[in-house]
């Protein structure tokens, strides 16, 4: 069976991307920053910290066999006036968001290209594509990433790679906690279906993306937000 990875697989999205793959019977590793989960073979890596990854992705090659998916959901979110936000707080968002991304996939597309296969997702946000007030720093790193998935899919796609993105609008994850009842109530009435998401509804479309039945889609963004952004 196949060897997934997902950098970020502790909780939220990627909680329930760890428990899809491994229901379906993937080999599932993961990194983890704070406390592991209960399922999936846990590996401590500050995904900021590149020699950190080097040995996470070790760690999991030496246990599974190489990565065949490589599945992104680190995250950080940071709300406030741009103008009240530091240079250490760019730093903070860019180093998590996409600097983590990054460098988890400069560790893992040698494998791939040998191997002539490989898929990469990573999970952005609807705000990288629309950008939100009071985010933007957090806007900014998701739309770095879309332009990677997009530049990666051109670059890769050659050597069989398919590199995408699932772009989540209002999820109900942990970042939802700096939000106040009567805001997601908002949120839910401005979100067409008029619901708040919930991280197994991204995880199935990840999952989705990683098998063969998506065989012909790359380079893509896809949306998984109630009708929110159209």
């Amino acid at each position: 069976m196949a060897h997934v990875l997902v950098a970020g697989g502790s909780r939220g999205i990627g909680a329930a991307t760890v428990a899809l793959f491994e229901k379906e019977g993937y080999d599932v590793s993961y990194f983890y920053k704070h406390a592991p989960g209960k399922i999936g073979y846990a590996i401590k890596a500050d995904v900021t910290i590149p020699s950190e990854i080097k040995a996470g992705v070790e760690t999991a090659s030496s246990e599974f066999g190489p990565i065949d998916i490589l599945i992104y959901c680190a995250g950080i979110s940071l709300t406030g006036l741009t103008t009240d936000f530091s240079y250490e707080d760019y730093l903070r968002i860019m180093n998590t968001n996409f600097g983590g991304f990054f460098a988890v996939c400069n560790e893992v597309i040698p494998s791939m290209v040998n191997a002539k296969r490989g898929v990469i997702t990573a999970v952005s946000s609807m705000w990288g594509q629309t950008g939100a007030s009071c985010e933007s720093l957090y806007s900014a790193s998701k739309g770095a990433i879309d332009a990677y998935v997009k530049s990666l899919a051109k670059e890769l796609g050659p050597s069989g790679i398919r590199v995408n993105a699932v772009s989540p609008g209002v999820i109900d994850t942990d970042m939802m906690k700096l939000f106040s009842d009567e805001d997601k109530r908002n949120l839910m009435y401005d979100t067409p279906l008029q619901r708040l998401g919930q991280p197994q509804d991204v995880a199935k479309v990840i999952y989705n993306l990683s098998t063969d039945s998506s065989s012909f889609i790359t380079g893509q963004i896809i949306g998984i937000n109630g009708g929110f952004l159209i």
